[in-house]
């Protein structure tokens, strides 16, 4: 298999049209490019290609998005990537498991603008690691 190319595009993987629509709007603002998919494995597909600045994960996917996170955090090439989880239960145990996953970022459902355009400012500033 060729090497993976480096993308400056976030990795988007969210079965809602939503969710999808407003992180698109909130991504477009930071004049970031997305990469968007429904399915957990076609954003895996992606991700054996591509390496993204950033990995947004849904819980309301078909897989486990804190089993895709720690399979992630397992790759050399990927375990600098951020990983950010919006999940609908946000109780202490949901934390400690995203922590244990090594997520980046957890934010609740419905999604609070500010705290991921916060976020999204911050991957802007950072300079992409090819």
């Amino acid at each position: 298999m060729s090497e993976a190319v480096f993308s400056d595009k976030v990795l988007v993987v969210t079965s809602s049209l939503t969710l999808r629509a407003l992180l698109e709007l909130v991504i477009e603002d930071h004049e970031i490019e997305a990469q968007f998919f429904e399915k957990a494995q076609d954003g895996l597909d992606f991700l054996k290609a591509h390496t993204p600045r950033a990995i947004v994960l849904d819980d309301g996917i078909e897989i486990d998005p804190f089993s895709i996170a720690s399979r992630l955090k397992m790759s050399r090439r990927l375990r600098e990537v951020p990983v950010i989880l919006f999940i609908g239960d946000s109780d202490d145990r949901t934390k400690l498991t995203a922590e244990f996953a090594r997520v980046e970022h957890v934010l609740s459902k419905p999604v609070d603008r500010k705290a991921f355009s916060s976020i999204l400012r911050n991957l802007s500033q950072q300079q992409p690691n090819p």
